[in-house]
């Protein structure tokens, strides 16, 4: 199972020093909400207090911001670069500080702070390796202790697994592939039980499905579609307890470059991806995932 490149858990907080500020409110977003998705959730940090290793290279003024508005603060996913260390972030408000930290797996953290340059602007840092990385943090504040902050998890595996063999232009699946669904299954149900209490936050099943160049666009699009609905749904009845959601790229994301109308069993596959934050596809269309399940009650 491997590590996908850009999936992040993004979350919202609203806290208040010394008064003023806004209760927090707490909504999930839709999974097929557009790109600028926030949550709300605890963002206490565990009882070691981690240590900085690097002080702040860009200090506030002192200055405020003059706003009328509420503090707002949100990430673009499609934005977020750990390999490149940046990301865009959209905000507002009375905004006095403005600042990233970066948390390792270690419990030492990284921090830089920014000025206010607009309502959006592009926030860099030196990147840190993805597999030392536990969290990033984006943080507003405001004079009297208020802020509004974003938390980026980049936790999400893809599972290794036997690909089921559909009949041609069929979404239906045959009894011979029950074996290969099964063992993914038991997959996915080890990896859940490793991250149990962990803290990352609800994890999604997302079925993603993709064709090769033989047909014409729409119907690889249709057709890979219907057979991740096929296997989610196979998922759902055999009683995986967690979210379930798919969609179909057709031949827009494929594994290996042909030309077209080239028959190529590498590209006619499904992705089994668990994940805190919906996938982005990069190679391939924007995609509009849909809930099939939203887990045991």
């Amino acid at each position: 199972m491997k590590h996908l490149a850009a999936v992040f858990l993004v979350v919202s907080c609203l806290a208040a020093a010394h008064g003023g500020a806004a209760p927090a409110e707490h909504t999930q977003a839709n999974i097929a909400a557009p790109d600028q998705t926030r949550f709300v959730a605890d963002t206490d940090d565990d009882d070691a207090a981690p240590t900085k290793d690097e002080k702040p290279d860009e200090p506030s003024n002192g200055d405020c911001r003059e706003s009328k508005s509420a503090l707002l603060l949100s990430v673009d996913r499609k934005t977020v670069s750990l390999e490149e260390g940046r990301l865009r972030a959209k905000m507002d408000g009375p905004i006095c500080n403005l600042r990233v930290q970066i948390i390792r797996k270690d419990g030492t953290t990284t921090e830089k702070s920014f000025q206010y340059e607009g309502p959006e602007q592009e926030l860099t840092w030196d990147p840190v390796p993805r597999d030392q990385t536990e969290k990033i943090e984006i943080r507003i504040t405001a004079k009297n202790g208020a802020y509004q902050a974003v938390l980026l998890i980049p936790w999400s595996v893809k599972i290794d697994h036997q690909e089921v063999n559909f009949d041609s232009n069929k979404a239906v699946i045959r009894q011979s592939e029950i074996s290969s669904l099964k063992e993914s299954f038991t997959k996915a149900k080890e990896i859940l039980e490793k991250v149990e209490g962990k803290g990352l936050g609800p994890i999604t099943l997302f079925i993603a499905g993709h064709t090769d160049t033989r047909g014409s666009n729409e119907h690889n699009l249709n057709l890979s579609r219907s057979r991740a609905e096929a296997i989610a749904t196979w998922f759902q009845k055999e009683g995986l307890c967690v979210p379930i959601a798919f969609e179909g790229f057709g031949e827009t994301a494929l594994k290996k470059l042909t030309a077209n109308e080239v028959d190529e069993p590498a590209n006619r596959r499904v992705d089994y991806i668990l994940s805190v934050e919906p996938p982005v596809i990069k190679k391939g269309a924007s995609p509009a995932w849909k809930l099939l399940s939203k887990g045991c009650p």
